[in-house]
């Protein structure tokens, strides 16, 4: 509240052009550069709304996705592509568990690991009329870039690698000015969701004690034991939500009020896709029996069901001396939402080969929220254009909880950008973010096999921890280790005004 008060004093020239201020407006905008915290997720677009240049106040054509009320902010019609990508960096070293003892031990050293996904849109944004109050806005092929899994045979029980990418081929947009001072808009999008799994199943864990299929029995001429590759089961399951279905539909809902003299505040409210609590998402698993099965290939049936986040994002923006413009935003997500992915096989050919129907690949995420700042410059008679913004992200999921499959604790990041007017009309945008980890040492995993043993021995009583863990998806082998992340984010955009 404070900072709203005293970002509220501002007076200044026209909303697009620099304004000839008090020096306390350079000042506060460095302050709010540096005090800036930002709590974010994995789930996140770190390519749109964190980046310069866009925003839920801030007229572009990515308003569509973070806030089409913001699409009527702008004077010219124009079309625009972008190119988008991220590389993550992992570097991950795993403890071993002595499910006898509960003893822990260093597995193998340290094993670094890359994830990379593309992404792109193309997008168009119509102003109706010279001063029409309605500003429309058409998205075609976009996608963000995926969520891929590490792949490692190190880390085979948690995670072998995949994806989850939401893919949207088609968004209409709308903004419309009920006042000089207040738009709304509202945007529809069909997003559709792919999702790869690949993991292995340990499938003497599995068995618990049986004398015949259990961690007592026969691998290779020794006891199977934990964590045996003699015993290892292997998954793919590949499904989608399909095309023609109410679980790709999403909204997105929008508001932009000026607030005082070149001075806006936006909010975007973004709806999960479909109409459910839950989307299912239908196609096939592969399954590879263990070597001790003969490595026999087995194909199914599969559905994977998702409860997916609604979001909101807000951003004040707010004109400065010097022809700069303040940027605060922030973004809260509804992670808690997903806490797993439901698997679930069918088929005649899987029950007869002790394959489970039913399976949970544990998320474990929280809610997070999200607060950036930086400044920018407004554009202006030389072509080029720059802008930096700062922030800290809390983190997605608790220590306990992480995993090959989800690394995400606080973070900070650092976002700057740079835009270069070719001509009058012509103007291509490059923007880069980096988002650093701070690392993580779990040593109280959720993720514990001795809970597989414990509900076995307890005669499968349900009302037990340990049958708790295995209802939730976590006595499989441990998670114990130190984790370390580096994500880097880039935009390469087009944007030519009519």
């Amino acid at each position: 509240m404070i900072l709203l008060a005293s970002l509220s004093r501002l007076r200044g020239g026209d909303t697009f052009r620099a304004m000839s201020s008090r020096p306390t407006r350079t000042s506060l905008a460095i302050l709010c550069v540096l005090c800036a915290h930002a709590f974010g997720s994995p789930r996140s677009d770190p390519t749109a709304g964190r980046a310069v240049f866009t925003g839920a106040a801030t007229p572009n054509p990515t308003s569509i996705d973070i806030n089409p009320a913001a699409l009527g902010l702008s004077v010219a019609s124009e079309f625009y592509i972008a190119a988008l990508g991220v590389l993550d960096r992992y570097s991950i070293d795993r403890d071993a568990l002595d499910v006898d003892t509960g003893m822990l031990s260093s597995g193998a050293d340290a094993i670094t690991a890359y994830t990379a996904s593309p992404g792109g849109t193309l997008a168009y944004v119509w102003h109706t009329g010279t001063d029409s109050r309605i500003t429309l806005g058409f998205q075609l092929l976009k996608t963000a870039p995926a969520e891929r899994f590490v792949e490692n045979d190190a880390f085979r029980y948690h995670t072998l690698g995949g994806y989850h990418r939401t893919v949207s081929p088609l968004t209409i947009a709308a903004s419309v000015r009920l006042t000089k001072r207040l738009y709304v808009g509202v945007s529809i999008a069909a997003q559709s969701n792919f999702l790869k799994l690949r993991y292995a199943r340990d499938t003497a864990l599995e068995s618990g004690r049986d004398p015949d299929r259990g961690i007592d029995s026969d691998c290779s001429g020794s006891p199977c034991g934990v964590e045996n590759p003699f015993a290892d089961e292997l998954y793919e399951v590949e499904v989608d939500s399909g095309l023609l279905s109410t679980a790709i539909i999403a909204a997105n809902l929008g508001a932009v009020v000026r607030i005082a003299k070149d001075m806006w505040l936006g909010l975007g409210y973004h709806t999960p896709p479909g109409l459910a609590i839950q989307n299912e998402l239908t196609g096939q698993v592969n399954v590879v029996r263990s070597p001790r099965d003969m490595r026999e290939q087995i194909t199914g049936a599969a559905s994977v069901y998702i409860s997916q986040p609604a979001s909101v994002d807000m951003e004040l923006r707010a004109s400065l001396r010097h022809r700069l413009e303040l940027h605060v935003g922030g973004r809260w997500e509804h992670l808690s939402r997903l806490q797993s992915y439901d698997v679930r096989g069918y088929g005649s050919t899987l029950p007869p080969n002790d394959i489970p129907e039913w399976q949970l690949r544990p998320r474990g995420f929280h809610d997070t929220f999200a607060l950036w700042a930086g400044v920018e410059q407004v554009e202006r008679e030389s072509p080029l254009v720059l802008g930096g913004r700062i922030g800290v992200e809390s983190s997605a999921i608790d220590n306990k909880r992480t995993s090959p499959l989800t690394v995400a604790p606080i973070s900070a990041t650092l976002d700057f950008g740079v835009q270069y007017a070719l001509s009058d009309q012509l103007r291509v945008q490059f923007t880069y973010g980096l988002q650093y980890f701070l690392p993580v040492d779990v040593e109280d995993s959720a993720f514990d096999p001795r809970s597989r043993l414990q509900c076995f021995d307890s005669g499968f009583d349900y009302s037990t921890p340990g049958c708790a863990n295995v209802r939730n998806g976590y006595a499989i082998p441990t998670a114990t280790g130190e984790y370390q992340r580096i994500e880097q984010a880039i935009r390469v955009a087009v944007r030519f005004e009519r």
